[in-house]
């Protein structure tokens, strides 16, 4: 499992920049949410192999482990209350953990602690969710992608790999064919380079 315990120069740098370009997203941002581009901050990096190693708060104030959940295949949404998008896809995102406890959904909010304890009461999440600023922008960046914005799912296997990315707002599609990947590589059908290509695929 990588450790980003212990972060490189790289994820340092990328985390400064990527809260630099937060700041000043909040700063000019003054129209309404919908109408501000969600781009947080371009990297150059490759997609992780695995899971990496981070913990951040809960909604109860306590220190998670991202490897809580180790075992079970994931969904790990990064999210934050001023992207449209990402408060759009959250209803679904509580149907898709209903429908499939076999696996597990975790948010990390990419935003102040207050108006995400906010926004949880008033929608009601089921699944875990983690708080941070720049630390959740550093968690996100171990994923390893090329430019970074919001919303941003990773799909995870039961083994800890990761299987794909998907930038921008999440459908139904992309779950549905999430959980087909998932079959197959449960009953041997495909490994986890063919599970890449099939999620890497636009739909």
């Amino acid at each position: 499992m990588a450790r980003f315990a212990t972060p490189t120069g790289l994820t340092l740098a990328l985390s400064a920049a990527a809260l630099l370009a937060y700041t000043g997203f909040r700063l000019l941002a003054t129209g309404p949410a919908e109408e501000a581009p969600p781009v947080l901050a371009a990297a150059e990096a490759e997609l992780a192999d695995s899971l990496p190693d981070f913990a951040l708060e809960d909604l109860g104030g306590d220190m998670r482990s991202i490897g809580s959940w180790a075992g079970k295949p994931m969904l790990v949404n990064f999210w934050a209350t001023w992207c449209a998008p990402c408060r759009r896809e959250i209803p679904m995102l509580k149907v898709f953990q209903t429908d499939n406890s076999s696996l597990q959904v975790v948010g990390i909010a990419i935003d102040r602690r207050e108006p995400v304890l906010a926004f949880a009461e008033e929608i009601g999440f089921n699944y875990p969710v983690l708080i941070g600023e720049a630390e959740a922008m550093a968690a996100a960046s171990a994923f390893g992608v090329q430019f970074l914005a919001l919303p941003f799912t990773v799909f995870m296997g039961a083994d800890g790999a990761v299987l794909g990315v998907h930038t921008g707002e999440v459908h139904a599609e992309h779950l549905e064919r999430f959980v087909s990947v998932l079959d197959e590589l449960a009953a041997g059908h495909i490994d986890n380079a063919a599970a890449r290509m099939r999620l890497a695929v636009p739909i």
